[in-house]
């Protein structure tokens, strides 16, 4: 898998990939946030190990990809739809940014927007779902500037409740999706020259 926008690269991982992404999972800030232990990075690996298993399936079910930069081709994250455990037509939106990147929503929004439109351009899909901790306000700001909808509230994992957080569940529909290309489609044919992510970022303030 492939997708260039302006900024970002976002593909599939191949092994040069892997201490880059172990790293970033160890690092001290990302393991505060999650409550996780450090392991030496065995979960860390054991997971670049299942992204590179699902790259091989065929027919492929999930992908999960990393985020680089077009220039320096540095990881800024990674991110992923996945359709196992979902109802067919259906996959799992997910994102996440390394610790040096935390703060650059303007890298998410650029993502986010080109991971849905594959999502439902190229592999068809009817729906892409997500979920999200309460607190963080500004994903799920995203999320609605989509055309997306909160669905349901429910208790999250542990490192959430200690937070006094919640899980957000929220849904994209295609037929949301597509509303919202044709807006920007008239907004572009009448002169309107504003940028989404731009636009989309001013939601997140």
């Amino acid at each position: 898998m492939l997708i260039h926008t302006a900024r970002f690269v976002i593909r599939d991982f191949d092994e040069s990939d892997r201490a880059e992404f172990v790293g970033y999972q160890r690092d001290a800030r990302y393991r505060h946030l999650y409550d996780l232990p450090d392991d030496g990075g065995q979960r860390a690996g054991e997971l670049f190990d299942r992204f590179a298993a699902w790259k091989r399936e065929l027919p492929r079910r999930n992908v999960q990809v990393g985020i680089f930069d077009r220039v320096s081709g540095r990881l800024c994250g990674c991110c992923g739809l996945r359709q196992s455990d979902v109802p067919a037509g259906t996959a799992t939106f997910g994102i996440e940014l390394t610790p040096d990147d935390w703060g650059r929503y303007r890298l998410a929004v650029e993502v986010a927007a080109a991971l849905i439109d594959y999502g439902f351009s190229e592999l068809a899909l009817d729906r892409i779902i997500g979920d999200t901790a309460s607190g963080n306000r500004r994903v799920e700001k995203l999320a609605r500037w989509f055309g997306a909808t909160i669905v349901a509230r429910r208790d999250g994992p542990d490192w959430m409740v200690a937070r006094g957080w919640v899980e957000v569940d929220w849904a994209l529909p295609r037929t949301a999706w597509a509303g919202l290309r044709k807006k920007r489609n008239r907004a572009n044919a009448s002169g309107d020259t504003s940028n989404p992510s731009q636009e989309a970022n001013s939601v997140l303030d």
